[in-house]
């Protein structure tokens, strides 16, 4: 209504919808500054910017800055200022209406309930060991950029068939979480190949086939949800005792053993993202595996939540990444990135193994 009056105190609101939108007006929270967010809660649930102020224990200036901020980062006006003091405008309401109900979000239920949405200790991010490690912990300071003063636990797990959803903020999974209440989304496509060193390839040469693999030496990774069991369909288990000289439940030791030419090693393509110590090889599987994103559905008015999303969808994005598309691309084809988040773990050994990989001469 035009000509209602606007309110700067509303102690209480409805549940925000399922999207940023209240009445009619889109708000989206992904690219504002956390403490300003949660300044503009704390001065309507004061009452005014001044109670506000002095509850925070900062200037009424600085206040006013950083609501002004706010509103910048926003495109939105929330406040009007007049001599009978300072109202909220629509845009104003519908955001006081949306923290509110962020406020309310159950999937917080076992921590305090006041400002837990808008100023949380931590943020948990459930996923494998390999992801975790390899591709997102170097990722790991623009997360912690994005929200500052949070805790970021990111959870490892070596068990790849384990459902957390119950136990993280998010979680990364291979396998269909069983629960009613979680939102879920196909984040990734993981496409496996035979890797090995340089070193191991001047020794024992490449497979050119399937059969071929079994005069070869594989560091095996194993364990729950890992799908090793796929190695017997492919070369059988009539095998040589040489055949498996290492075998490993993490993708850290198994990458490292790969790198010092201790064998072959089937890895995500992803791999070729972060270092050149191994490269991919003869036969093509055609193994893959989708990686999906979870998270409960009460938690999508969570501005936390949807920050760490959106970070790890950028993370994921296959325009950027063709390792992780849904049709296959080759690691030939990657983009050759000199710069940028891509990870470089151990530098100075990976580069080492680089500098043999690049000194070796080709094989014909």
């Amino acid at each position: 209504m035009q000509d209602r009056k606007r309110r700067i105190l509303p102690k209480s609101a409805n549940r925000v919808q399922p999207v940023n939108t209240v009445g009619g007006t889109h708000i989206d929270l992904t690219k504002v500054d956390w403490n300003n967010l949660r300044l503009f809660r704390l001065a309507v649930r004061s009452g005014s910017l001044r109670a506000a102020a002095i509850e925070e224990g900062i200037s009424i200036n600085t206040l006013r800055t950083r609501m002004g901020r706010l509103e910048r980062q926003l495109g939105l006006t929330l406040l009007v200022r007049s001599p009978q003091g300072v109202t909220l405008t629509a845009a104003g309401e519908a955001l006081a209406e949306m923290t509110a109900a962020m406020n309310e979000a159950a999937f917080m239920r076992d921590r305090p309930a006041d400002d837990v949405l808008l100023r949380p200790k931590e943020i948990t991010i459930g996923c494998s060991e390999g992801i975790g490690t390899l591709w997102l912990t170097p990722r790991i300071l623009e997360l912690q950029r994005l929200l500052p003063g949070l805790t970021v636990n990111l959870q490892i797990d070596y068990n790849l068939a384990r459902d957390r959803t119950n136990e993280a903020d998010i979680s990364l999974t291979f396998e269909m979480p069983q629960h009613q209440d979680l939102l879920v989304t196909r984040i990734a496509t993981l496409h496996f190949l035979p890797f090995a060193a340089a070193r191991y390839i001047d020794t024992h040469g490449v497979p050119q086939c399937v059969d071929e693999l079994r005069d070869h030496r594989i560091v095996e990774h194993i364990g729950p949800g890992v799908r090793s069991e796929l190695l017997d369909y492919l070369i059988g288990t009539d095998r040589s005792p040489h055949l498996v000289p290492m075998r490993t439940n993490s993708s850290l030791a198994q990458l490292w053993a790969v790198a010092q030419g201790a064998g072959i090693g089937g890895f995500p393509t992803y791999i070729s993202e972060i270092t050149r110590a191994v490269e991919p090889i003869p036969p093509a599987l055609n193994i893959r595996r989708e990686l999906r994103m979870a998270y409960h559905a009460n938690a999508r008015h969570s501005p936390a939540i949807q920050i760490a999303c959106n970070w790890l969808r950028d993370a994921f994005d296959s325009k950027t990444y063709p390792c992780f598309a849904d049709v296959f691309v080759h690691p030939e084809a990657f983009p050759r990135r000199k710069e940028g988040p891509v990870a470089q773990l151990f530098r100075g050994i990976f580069d080492r193994m680089e500098r043999f990989s690049s000194e070796r001469k080709p094989t014909s």
